[in-house]
């Protein structure tokens, strides 16, 4: 239960004395009922724990910008420490279980290429024996990693062609109810990738569905495709980030309607500010969240088909909200801070989230314009537990239903 004070406890990294806690004043997320559905009751929400020191780090409970997260059929929370090039497995109750990744020879992380090495992974998922799939994304490829981190296979590299990856590599994964591994593979300079790839689960190719575009089932149309580096600027901008994150429902019932030909699967179309919705063979089935989500990122879904969203960001009008003074420290809508619930006819249901997080996910100098936090899972043995990237940090909330 939430205490009466107002108060909980917040993870505090001490030099030389590793996580301590401190108490320190929360509260209780507040909503605003956002369906339209009189019947339908808001969850409450509350925030329970927050994982790693804000500040960041690479010691065992440390993070820097943690931007992948799923959790496994025994509810271990896996992550892609992406600023620390490593993956990290913790238990429901914050424990380190293991880390694995590169160092150089003071013991600090450093990119990698080796096998259970990684550079800058963005995302990461777990198949039903809790082996886990790495988005290795700067390395361009998928690793493959046992329950206790150890590297099974890798696939993938740099290109345009069936099993290749282009732009910085790919940054959304899922696996679905046959095995099968899903990718978002991102702009290339060469010609632009934007499709779903998917292999089987020992990395062979099987098939791949979307394009570039704005239509249905084509992705980031809407952000001319441009080289990738330091191109920011007034009317000018980023590259698209293309498909990022994937989700599938694989719920029973669900599967039986569509034949067994595979559950739905949604793809953040982050360029587009919308989710893309897919049958099981990669055909095209619809748009959600249009005018509801902004710059969607990553995805999780619950096994009622609740779809969790998280976004970057919205410059409309382009840089009408950062800090003139200092071009490298962006003034963020608070809007975009939030988790977005939508249900399976695209509604929004509600948000999730807390307004004291802004502050901790302010962009910095140095750490990357979308650095603030995307990362995204629902525990899978208790769907109440939902964990939200805060910057450096992760966020553990519950979210109660009253169901």
């Amino acid at each position: 239960m939430w205490p009466s004070d107002g108060q909980f406890d917040f993870v505090r990294f001490r030099p030389g004395k590793g996580i301590t806690r401190s108490h320190c004043i929360s509260k209780r997320v507040e909503h605003v009922h956002l369906c339209g559905d009189p019947n339908l009751r808001e969850p409450t929400v509350e925030l329970l724990d927050t994982i790693g020191p804000p500040s960041g780090g690479h010691g065992d409970i440390e993070f820097s910008n943690p931007s992948g997260l799923t959790c496994d059929a025994a509810g271990n929370l896996v992550v892609a420490d992406t600023g620390n090039h490593r993956i990290v497995k913790i238990d429901g109750d914050g424990n380190l279980l293991w880390s694995l990744g590169a160092r150089d020879d003071r013991g600090a992380p450093r990119p990698g290429t080796a096998q259970g090495e990684f550079w800058s992974p963005q995302a990461v998922c777990a198949d039903s024996e809790a082996n886990i799939y790495v988005a290795d994304s700067r390395n361009c490829r998928v690793q493959k990693l046992s329950p206790d981190g150890e590297p099974i296979t890798a696939f993938g590299s740099w290109g345009n062609d069936y099993g290749q990856f282009g732009g910085e590599g790919p940054i959304g994964i899922a696996v679905d109810e046959k095995g099968r591994v899903l990718v978002s593979d991102s702009h290339t300079v060469l010609g632009g990738n934007h499709r779903i790839q998917r292999f089987d689960s020992e990395g062979d190719y099987l098939d791949q569905f979307g394009s570039y575009g704005t239509g249905l089932g084509q992705f980031a149309g809407s952000v001319p495709i441009r080289e990738y580096g330091l191109d920011f600027g007034p009317g000018i901008g980023p590259g698209p980030i293309g498909p990022a994150g994937i989700a599938i429902d694989a719920e029973p019932g669900l599967l039986l309607d569509r034949n067994n030909l595979g559950g739905d699967i949604y793809v953040a179309d982050c360029d587009n500010d919308r989710i893309v919705s897919f049958r099981g063979t990669g055909e095209p089935a619809g748009v959600l969240g249009l005018g509801a989500v902004r710059r969607p990122r990553q995805l999780a879904i619950d096994s009622t088909g609740r779809l969790y969203v998280s976004g970057v960001h919205s410059h409309e009008p382009p840089y009408a909200v950062h800090d003139i003074n200092d071009p490298h420290r962006w003034r963020i809508e608070p809007e975009c801070r939030w988790v977005t619930v939508l249900n399976k006819s695209g509604a929004v249901i509600t948000r999730i989230g807390t307004p004291e997080a802004h502050d901790i996910m302010e962009h910095q100098l140095g750490r990357g314009l979308h650095s603030h936090g995307h990362g995204l899972a629902v525990s899978r043995t208790d769907e109440s537990i939902v964990y939200v990237q805060g910057g450096n940090c992760i966020f553990k909330f519950r979210v109660d239903w009253g169901e």
